[in-house]
């Protein structure tokens, strides 16, 4: 079954994206006139395409369907190929939901919802700020703490 969804604002429709950062600035483009972003993303070779529904802190929904089989993966599965797509040249449409929107589509995608690792945008588009340098992985040492 496909994801159900409340299509809201069309703000970009067929955008190119050259990597996930100008898809982060889309979203938050949506961010900014409704309480969350339907998006659809699509591969460059056109296998797949991704539903997406985030709100204006993290991934709320997401699903990857086959446009040969209409297989659909979820869960993990479906963000490890996200991930993945989001670091080439891919197409995206991007929507403007409102509050409502968001929880129809919720209530309608309860099984989705609960597979769907809520990961924070944060942390989906701006890895390289949360992946700090100085741990125990890159040779340094911290410093000891001091107690009194």
């Amino acid at each position: 079954m496909d994801m159900k969804t409340w299509e809201g604002v069309k703000m970009y429709e067929n955008v190119v994206c050259k990597s996930s950062e100008d898809l982060f600035l889309l979203i938050q483009e949506a961010l900014r006139i409704g309480d969350g972003a339907l998006v659809r993303v699509f591969l460059s070779s056109g296998n797949y395409y991704f539903h997406l529904l985030f709100d204006d802190e993290k991934l709320l929904l997401g699903e990857a369907r086959s446009l040969r089989t209409n297989g659909r993966i979820t869960g993990r599965a479906m963000l490890g190929m996200l991930m993945e797509t989001l670091k080439g040249p891919f197409v995206a449409d991007v929507m403007a939901v409102t509050d409502s929107d968001i929880k129809n589509t919720l209530l309608a995608n309860i099984d989705l919802y609960e597979v769907t690792p809520k990961v924070l945008l944060f942390e989906m588009f701006t890895p390289k700020l949360w992946q700090s340098p100085l741990t125990p992985e890159s040779g340094l040492e911290s410093e000891p703490s001091l107690s009194l």
